[in-house]
């Protein structure tokens, strides 16, 4: 079967978990076609929460494979990704000694962007990724690139006995089935006092601004920074540092220290006391009906501007935007195209309301109205990008936290 229902949760394998959205059936956000006839397969999508442990995750796995062997997200072609990751590199160099003699591995390493920035400072570089196409076999021997899921089984096959400096894993925490495999796989990894890096979407900043955006296939589960250190100690990784960087409508970026326990960071309790309210049923009640009530006015917004005629389109063909189209009710009927700088997408269509897919430099030839901006997250860059759309009249559709035109 492509997809299960879950049957313990992903963190603490209770079985104690309760319904807090249901989507319905959706096609997988990953799956762009080459043809509007194509037949699109749907799968379950809900939303649950855990009593035991408080985590949030979705009620039903698709087969990885079927999510991540393809992969159409680019890591290089954001701006915003690469300052994401000089600001990363910065920060190791002057808080924990980052230099020329370090060696460095990162897990879901996609197109290599990360790897290729360390290794022109001459760090010793390693990485892995299921996704078979992102990649030639040159780059992958050059970044020394394994094509594999990562987990302890993974890291033994190709890098058997290889202990590294530093790991980092950059928006995947999200994306895996079961979370306890990457600290394992990076337990084998580790030496004593090895820097362990997280970055994944802010369970807070979900709630607080209403991101169900972020619901789909791929993200599997929804992470607070509890979550994140109760199953890191249980693989003798101790918290050391916390911040939280403008990614992905803001995340977490946590630094852990392997079999080496720190002092209590102020930084990190101040996280995890604003978090207490994220443990309550009643707080993803209220998510509920906020999610409804922003889903009905996305939609109401849209359909009077079609009603007056005007040419509607969207940006950012990423798992995100097409969330929210799946999840508002918007398809070809609503919008003209979604504009998108990766090539692999250019001249398919999405898998939600099979709308087509141009490249930026169509949006003066288009001239549409308004663009609604599903990449809101990189919205200041975007805005920069299209400043030539604005200066003619242009204008966009923000969706969130509330729906604005700009």
């Amino acid at each position: 079967m492509s997809v299960t229902k879950i049957s313990g949760c992903r963190c603490c394998n209770s079985n104690n978990l309760i319904e807090i959205l249901n989507f319905g059936e959706v096609p997988l956000n990953g799956f762009f076609i080459k043809r509007r006839n194509e037949k699109i397969e749907k799968f379950k999508l809900n939303l649950i929460f855990c009593k035991t442990c408080f985590h949030i995750q979705i009620g039903y796995l698709v087969n990885p494979k079927k999510l991540f062997s393809k992969y159409f997200w680019e890591t290089g072609i954001s701006s915003s990704n690469l300052i994401l990751i000089d600001d990363l590199r910065k920060n190791l160099e002057k808080k924990y000694s980052l230099s020329n003699k370090s060696s460095l591995f990162e897990i879901a390493c996609n197109d290599g962007t990360l790897l290729k920035h360390f290794k022109k400072l001459n760090v010793s570089v390693a990485g892995m990724d299921p996704a078979e196409n992102l990649l030639n076999k040159k780059t992958k021997n050059q970044l020394n690139i394994a094509t594999d899921f990562f987990d302890e089984k993974s890291v033994k096959k190709n890098f058997f006995n290889k202990q590294f400096d530093f790991i980092v894993a950059r928006n995947v925490f999200a994306h895996v089935n079961n979370p306890n495999q990457l600290f394992q796989g990076t337990e084998k990894l580790s030496k004593i006092g090895s820097i362990f890096v997280i970055e994944v979407p802010h369970l807070l900043t979900i709630y607080e601004e209403n991101q169900y955006d972020n619901i789909f296939h791929e993200h599997v589960g929804y992470h607070s920074l509890d979550s994140l250190i109760r199953m890191a100690i249980n693989h003798n990784f101790y918290p050391v540092d916390c911040d939280i960087i403008d990614s992905q409508g803001k995340s977490l970026r946590v630094f852990f220290t392997y079999k080496k326990k720190v002092k209590k960071n102020l930084k990190i309790e101040e996280i995890l006391s604003s978090e207490k309210k994220l443990f309550k049923k009643k707080t993803w009640d209220s998510f509920a009906k906020h999610v409804l009530s922003h889903k009905t006015k996305m939609k109401e917004i849209i359909s009077k501007l079609k009603e007056k005629g005007k040419k509607i389109s969207a940006y950012g063909a990423s798992g995100k935007g097409q969330s929210l189209l799946q999840i508002c009710g918007l398809d070809q009927n609503y919008l003209d195209f979604i504009y998108d700088k990766s090539e692999k997408k250019k001249n398919k269509y999405s898998p939600y309301g099979k709308i087509k897919i141009k490249g930026p430099s169509d949006i003066m030839k288009d001239n549409p109205d308004y663009i609604l901006l599903l990449s809101w997250n990189i919205q200041k860059e975007i805005l920069i990008q299209e400043k030539e759309f604005l200066r003619k009249g242009g204008k966009f559709i923000i969706p969130f936290p509330n729906p604005k035109i700009i």
